[in-house]
């Protein structure tokens, strides 16, 4: 199926089992499954090994932010797991970036900049008086600097970062992606997967628009639809 490698179906269910039925019934339709926090609390490193008997690649989007002590022993870890990738936060700062690079395997760290539930609004509360773009560039370069393979952010973002960003095999990653008719839910800054793909979006993250459908397959197909119009315009 065209563009399916971009496609990561985020597991939103917390029950195991809920989730791997779901898994199972659109597991030929998705390259991948994002396994996050609220999943990982409740079922652990066993429900990761339980998700990666479906053979498809898991990237674990913990956010990973403490001390660079802690954050690197939390990696040695949960490196044991093999997730194809593993989501780290930026502004955990150069020490803690640098400890967890340290350990790198065949598992790609992902670097989160700037969460899509945030906006500019967020940022002058925080006390930055700089632009999302800005602040998303700020954090990119200081990830690359220490080894970081990829770039979490809105895609949004993603037609100013890579005139910037000169890496090569450099992945961007983009959560916050919903079809037009699809509800906002607790994002703020999204964008489609035909404009997110055409921007240069390396992989997509969606899970509720896929769960919350009556077909889920039809929601998936409907994405890759998407994606073509747009790379077609």
């Amino acid at each position: 199926m065209k563009h399916k490698e971009k496609l990561f179906y985020a597991v939103d269910f917390t029950d195991l089992d809920d989730s791997k039925r779901f898994i199972s019934e659109i597991e030929d339709y998705v390259g991948g499954l994002k396994i996050g926090l609220e999943f990982f609390c409740r079922n652990g490193p066993a429900g990761v090994l339980e998700i990666n008997k479906f053979g498809l690649p898991v990237f674990l989007d913990l956010k990973l932010k403490d001390i660079p002590n802690t954050a690197k022993h939390a990696t040695q870890n949960l490196l044991q797991l093999r997730p194809k990738y593993l989501s780290v936060h930026l502004t955990g700062g150069s020490n803690m970036l640098k400890e967890i690079i340290s350990l790198k395997s065949e598992t790609k760290i992902l670097g989160v900049s700037m969460l899509t539930s945030l906006d500019e609004n967020d940022l002058k509360e925080f006390g930055l008086k700089i632009s999302s773009y800005e602040y998303v560039e700020k954090l990119a370069e200081i990830g690359i600097k220490y080894g970081i393979d990829g770039l979490i952010s809105s895609a949004q973002e993603l037609p100013y970062l890579k005139k910037r960003i000169k890496k090569k095999n450099f992945l961007y990653v983009t959560p916050g992606v919903r079809l037009a008719n699809d509800k906002l839910n607790d994002q703020k800054r999204i964008i489609t997967p035909g404009q997110a793909v055409k921007s240069g979006s390396s992989m997509l993250i969606i899970g509720r628009a896929i769960s919350s459908a009556k077909n889920p397959v039809e929601k998936i197909k409907e994405i890759y639809d998407d994606i073509e119009v747009q790379l077609e315009s």
